[in-house]
């Protein structure tokens, strides 16, 4: 894991420490504090949106706005340190390790021990591969984001609609169904071909004007194409000079008629009615729920390699997309939202009710296991990224 990314997670404790103290206006005992009497309505991953936490006005909604992005923040930490987990796993065990050899119960424990065992069992096999591979990318959930600043203003007429995520979204950040001309790239994956004229990243079916990895016995590419792809790439393929090309999947760049299903790469910007701005830290910890909600694509790889590197290509194939999505695309995400949560952790006032003082205690124990985890996604992921020397290993 580089240093930029160890560096940040280090913060976040420092950054969190304040929490630890406010709890101490709520129940009369550290026992009762952490009991279910006393919280029982937080769980990572949870809708908290129901939940009324005591407090009056506007320290109700930054509360509530506050515990949904650790909930979604600390949910989405520990379903990406079990992925990581499962794929090194599957790795090892694929290439002939033991399941007793690991016996850490712990999930960061186990993410790092399992894929310091997957990069021991690829051994020299990894030597002789070579990776054709697609980026990995991930999409912020939108509705996320414009449900929660509808709570943060507490006014029900501000929903989100198709045409205001195209008027708040980076246009360089936008995709979605194009039922005209894409001008751009065409996403797909590695289980989703689609209309190609251009730059494969991935798998090429069809006629590759250039050098084709793999072709079939009538001549058609069947594999990575350094050139013009003609036909379908499992991947992303993005359109040279004027291509003219109707895309069958979401398109990212322009669409000569209006996007259908819109979606943004990264956080909405503000809504075009100032009633509907969510201000401060209710703003942030929506912008921290969307990016630990985004929805990632699994990367179209092609691996090619000896006979004997057989079980190696095999097992890379069906889990190294997860390894990079974690390290490439979702685990820069999940950083930022949980810069996002520990910015607005500072200015967050429980004063005054027992329930949003005593459920800051499990919501921190959350976050710092949410941190372990990130940890040891983003660090067990590079290692086995680094061992296929497969580009930059993480954000």
């Amino acid at each position: 894991m580089n240093i930029r990314v160890t560096w940040r997670i280090a913060a976040f404790p420092l950054a969190l420490a304040g929490l630890a103290v406010i709890p101490a206006m709520g129940c009369e005992k550290v026992a009762e504090l952490q009991s279910d009497v006393c919280c029982s309505d937080f769980t990572p991953g949870a809708d908290l949106a129901t939940v009324k936490w005591g407090l009056d006005g506007e320290a109700e909604l930054n509360y509530g706005a506050f515990m949904q992005s650790v909930s979604d923040f600390t949910g989405a930490a520990g379903a990406v340190v079990g992925d990581v987990s499962s794929a090194c796993q599957a790795i090892a065990l694929d290439l002939g390790a033991d399941v007793a050899t690991i016996t850490a119960t712990k999930p960061s424990e186990r993410a790092t021990q399992w894929c310091e065992l997957a990069v021991d069992m690829l051994g020299d096999a990894a030597a002789g591969l070579s990776f054709s591979v697609q980026p990995p990318s991930c999409t912020v959930d939108a509705s996320v984001q414009a449900s929660c600043e509808a709570k943060c203003t507490a006014n029900v007429e501000c929903q989100l609609t198709p045409a205001e995520i195209i008027t708040r979204c980076d246009p360089l950040q936008l995709s979605g169904r194009c039922e005209g001309a894409c001008t751009g790239s065409c996403e797909g994956s590695a289980n989703l071909a689609v209309n190609c004229a251009g730059t494969c990243e991935g798998t090429c079916e069809g006629t590759c004007a250039g050098d084709c990895a793999v072709t079939t016995d009538s001549g058609e590419c069947r594999g990575a194409c350094e050139g013009t792809c003609t036909g379908q790439c499992r991947g992303s393929c993005s359109f040279e000079g004027s291509a003219d090309v109707q895309c069958n999947a979401d398109c990212s760049g322009t669409c000569d008629v209006t996007f259908k299903a819109p979606k943004c790469k990264v956080e909405l910007g503000d809504p075009p009615r100032a009633e509907c701005k969510a201000e401060g830290e209710c703003g942030g910890s929506c912008k921290a729920s969307a990016r630990a909600k985004a929805s990632c694509k699994e990367p179209a790889v092609n691996i090619e390699g000896g006979a004997e590197a057989e079980a190696a290509i095999a097992t890379l194939k069906a889990n190294l997309p997860r390894l990079l999505v974690v390290a490439q695309a979702r685990g820069e995400l999940l950083l930022s939202s949980a810069e996002g949560v520990a910015q607005a952790a500072g200015n967050i006032e429980a004063t005054g009710s027992v329930k949003a003082g005593a459920c800051l205690i499990p919501a921190t124990n959350a976050i710092r296991q949410a941190v372990e985890n990130i940890e040891a996604s983003l660090g067990g992921s590079a290692k086995v990224i680094a061992k296929l020397q497969i580009g930059p290993a993480g954000p």
